[in-house]
């Protein structure tokens, strides 16, 4: 963090409150700004629809695409309040540039009212906007103005932030046969498992069966492993486990697709059923191993009376779940 140089004839309070730049900056007013008489050119606005966030995430927003191209010697700038300006490094309070409050003002990061931050990345040529967690609800809308100023002029940037509903950590899609299941989550490392609500008719019709309650009823032993519900290996045979790996009825899987030991050699994900109607089986994730990108294909096999139904989960670590993610 870089500090001013202030020269002995500023009083002491100014000298504090430039050199900490944390919270102490809300309730100060900068002194005489050298860019008051700067012409000020007219705004340039934009709008940001962006979700609520809890990892400090930004949306940036090109300099370039909003027909702005700051000289070296531009700096900066927030507005504190009604009259005065925060320009510059000397008065950051975020990280490379301001916090925000809910009236659209510069702050510090504990204001009661910081809502959001704006950054400024010169080496990039971009405004970076991101929200304080916990601080932004769905349906609140900011609007603030930064800019670049020179003693010659300034630019203003008039930036509205539309905050939407969060996306959800995990998603599942059906596929047309109801027996396989795309599954998008994003990495946990607390054994969270998205719930996944099983096309019983396509079971039902796969066994030759018009109720799932007899095979509910044969999962009640303790060794009903060996004929209701057996891990589907990729070279298409069951798995070689005398039980199952995983908690109720259910395995853990590795990372090329075969049934692992909890904490077994490149374990990654896990599948549970609590073997009741409606069929709702969990996939979740180990604590450890899975990055953004991480892949896998799943099975499981439902068996009864000579007949089975292999359900298929194909399971992909993303950093996002959106509404754009379609079938694997």
């Amino acid at each position: 963090m870089n500090k001013r140089k202030i020269s002995a004839g500023i009083i002491f309070i100014f000298l504090l409150a430039a050199c900490r730049k944390d919270d102490g900056l809300s309730d100060f007013n900068a002194p005489v700004s050298p860019y008051e008489g700067a012409a000020v050119e007219q705004s340039v606005t934009t709008v940001i629809k962006t979700r609520v966030d809890q990892k400090y995430r930004t949306t940036d927003i090109s300099l370039s695409e909003i027909g702005l191209a700051p000289s070296e010697d531009a700096v900066f700038y927030a507005h504190h309040d009604t009259r005065n300006d925060w320009y510059g490094e000397d008065w950051y309070t975020a990280e490379y540039g301001f916090y925000i409050d809910a009236d659209g003002y510069a702050c510090g990061r504990s204001k009661d009212n910081a809502r959001l931050f704006v950054e400024y990345h010169p080496s990039e040529q971009k405004i970076a906007v991101g929200q304080i967690p916990d601080a932004c609800k769905p349906g609140e809308t900011y609007t603030f103005e930064v800019g670049f100023a020179t003693t010659e002029s300034k630019h203003p940037i008039l930036i509205t932030v539309n905050i939407q509903e969060s996306l959800p950590w995990a998603k599942f899609i059906e596929h047309e046969d109801g027996l396989t299941y795309t599954v998008y989550e994003n990495v946990n490392t607390d054994y969270m498992a998205l719930e996944i609500r099983i096309n019983e008719d396509a079971v039902k019709k796969a066994l030759g069966i018009t109720s799932i309650k007899p095979l509910i009823d044969a999962m009640q032993s303790d060794t009903a492993f060996d004929t209701t519900m057996r891990g589907y290996e990729p070279d298409g045979t069951y798995d070689d486990y005398a039980k199952y790996t995983a908690n109720v009825a259910g395995y853990w899987f590795n990372q090329d697709g075969y049934v692992c030991e909890w904490k077994g050699d490149r374990w990654g994900a896990f599948i549970e059923w609590d073997r009741t109607s409606p069929m709702i089986f969990r996939l979740g994730q180990a604590v450890e191993n899975n990055v953004v990108g991480s892949r896998y294909d799943m099975k499981i096999a439902l068996i009864h009376e000579g007949k089975e139904a292999v359900l298929t989960f194909k399971l992909k670590i993303v950093d996002e779940v959106t509404d754009d993610l379609g079938l694997l």
